[in-house]
């Protein structure tokens, strides 16, 4: 064995002098003899081994292919895709089943039961080639994002056929869309639905596209196509180009609210796509805004445009989500700083339990029911912390660490609610395909909480840190774990501060924290089945805790194990959030 080990280690060298010997031919200032230990082995290779000019050939060749298959892809999705910053049309489109209802190809008429489907305005194409390149090239519009400059009434934009089950005509009140054909219309924006027969004897045939739009029931959160000045930008590449809100006028609707969309579209593993569609065909698809294509700081910039006007926002995502929003709204420096609703997409959501907004989103929940709540939230303020965490361990030479300075929403958490989060957290960015729901990472998360009962990771916590409160030092029993509240709701919806005699109750207003104690991961698993209590520690204005050893910690649901250091907390302002009015 040992001799074939040395026979391969000398096979490997002769080949790498091969081609380093290659290179040195070509520069005259790279010289290398191979050592004697190659012998008649490095001879026999290099006869065999392909020169540097077959290398050079090779890689055009390979260039070459890669080349044509790529231009080869974009002109099968020239035909198959409008660019989504398309003045004229720009329909986005979804490969679709159509299996819940008749659906009629808007090109060729015929009934299909799968091809595209556009996400804003819902024109079908069956998946003929013919049929898309037809669409692609034709003037068949999509949800317009602004009209013509200086029109004062709001026209309606009708698209033909394949309309809701259970249509009635606005026109005469009665089934529209019955017929098993490409037939009636419905509007865009209003989402009226109306015969042709009706729409022909009230406009005229070839007038489809007039008539005053009322824009249906959220008028008073949509920003209106006409009221809306687009600019157009050619990108860094040759051919594209992107679209800028250039200005936003105020419409003349009572109680206007508008209401600005950021969703996260991979939270809630379907859910968030899903939802950014229904919301682009109820609002103005400017409005919605997907956090993986755009950031929240250039989206913010709409509400910068109507500074007069108190301007709703609607995070879709989970309690990180809506934490980068609150961060980026602080950054903006808005004149006036907009109101943040939720739509639940994570995992915990405590924060959105708080505000009244629920657990979570569910695939039965009306979206259309959900604006309407947003229209009549309550505003209210939330507190908002931050933690600055000095490292005591220093870099080389002597230098100190920089400062982490972070913004604490919800909970700070240190210890073993920490440790079972961290275990979720890697596991989850190792493996994202074993975490796709909200019920099976509830599932994982309980599979760790048990681990840790077993192993007590973050046993001797005491030993570890220091706790003051309000500057004066706090001895703490035998705990495993340490949170630290802003809002009164903790790991999934678990309310663990109630008043007593000694302490008042838990406000998110009240620029004080709340500290509880956890005794063991059982002890949490026992508090989340309501059969014990944590340990109430105390309230304070400002908290300081000294890590002695490197130890997990939490902040919002973000865990990290973190090395000696000091732990700040201090009160940093509040944040306009909206309160779900209960019905």
């Amino acid at each position: 064995m040992k001799g074939v080990a040395g026979m391969q280690k000398k096979r490997w060298s002769s080949f790498c002098i091969i081609i380093v010997g290659g290179v040195a031919k070509k520069s005259p200032h790279l010289t290398m003899e191979p050592p004697n230990i190659v012998g008649e082995t490095s001879k026999t290779h290099s006869k065999n081994m392909m020169g540097p000019f077959h290398w050079v050939f090779l890689s055009v060749l390979l260039l070459t292919v890669f080349w044509v298959v790529l231009k080869l892809f974009r002109r099968r999705r020239a035909l198959l895709f409008v660019l989504k910053h398309d003045l004229t049309r720009s329909h986005r489109w979804l490969a679709s089943d159509f299996l819940d209802k008749p659906t009629y190809c808007n090109s060729c008429m015929q009934c299909c039961a799968s091809g595209s489907l556009c996400e804003v305005c819902g024109l079908c194409v069956c998946p003929e080639e013919a049929c898309l390149q037809s669409v692609a090239t034709s003037s068949k519009t999509c949800k317009p994002l602004s009209t013509q400059p200086g029109e004062k009434t709001m026209r309606h934009a009708w698209i033909r056929g394949n309309l809701p089950l259970a249509s009635r005509c606005f026109k005469c009140l009665t089934p529209c869309g019955t017929v098993p054909a490409l037939a009636d219309y419905r509007c865009l924006w209003c989402h009226n639905t109306v015969h042709e027969d009706c729409i022909d004897e009230e406009k005229g045939e070839g007038r489809r596209e007039r008539g005053d739009c009322t824009l249906g029931d959220h008028k008073r959160l949509i920003i209106p196509p006409n009221c809306v000045t687009l600019e157009e930008k050619q990108g860094w590449r040759r051919g594209r180009s992107k679209v800028v809100v250039k200005e936003i006028a105020v419409p003349n609707t009572d109680g206007w609210k508008p209401l600005i969309v950021m969703a996260n579209s991979k939270s809630g593993g379907k859910d968030g796509q899903a939802i950014m569609i229904q919301l682009k065909r109820l609002l103005n698809p400017i409005q919605v805004v997907d956090l993986l294509e755009t950031p929240p700081e250039s989206a913010l910039e709409i509400c910068r445009l109507i500074p007069e006007q108190p301007t709703r926002l609607m995070v879709c995502g989970g309690d990180g989500t809506v934490g980068w929003v609150l961060s980026a709204i602080d950054k903006a420096n808005l004149p006036v700083k907009p109101c943040v609703g939720i739509l639940p997409l994570g995992t915990g959501n405590d924060l959105a339990r708080v505000l009244g907004w629920g657990p979570g989103y569910s695939p039965d929940d009306d979206v259309s029911e959900v604006l309407r709540e947003m229209e009549h939230a309550q505003q209210t303020l939330m507190d908002r912390w931050k933690v600055v965490i000095e490292s005591q361990k220093r870099k080389y030479l002597g230098l100190q660490r920089d400062a982490k300075v972070l913004t604490m929403n919800n909970y700070l958490g240190i210890g073993c609610d920490a440790g079972v989060a961290l275990n979720f957290h890697r596991h989850r960015e190792s493996r994202p395909d074993l975490f796709t729901s909200r019920l099976i990472n509830k599932a994982w998360y309980l599979g760790f909480g048990a681990r840790d009962v077993i192993e007590q990771s973050c046993k001797n916590l005491p030993n570890k840190i220091e706790l003051y409160i309000d500057d004066v030092p706090v001895k703490l029993p035998d705990l495993e774990g340490i949170v630290i509240l802003n809002i009164n709701s903790w790991s999934s919806g678990c309310s663990v501060w109630s008043p007593s005699d000694e302490w008042g109750p838990s406000r998110i207003d009240d620029k004080m924290v709340e500290l509880v104690g956890l005794y063991s991961s059982f002890h949490i698993g026992k508090i989340q089945m309501s059969v014990a209590e944590p340990l109430k520690i105390g309230q304070a204005k400002s908290v300081k805790v000294v890590l002695k050893e490197s130890v997990p910690i939490q902040v919002d649901g973000e865990p990290w194990q973190q090395s000696p250091s000091v732990i700040s907390i201090n009160h940093n302002g509040q944040a306009n959030m909206l309160k779900k009015v209960s019905s």
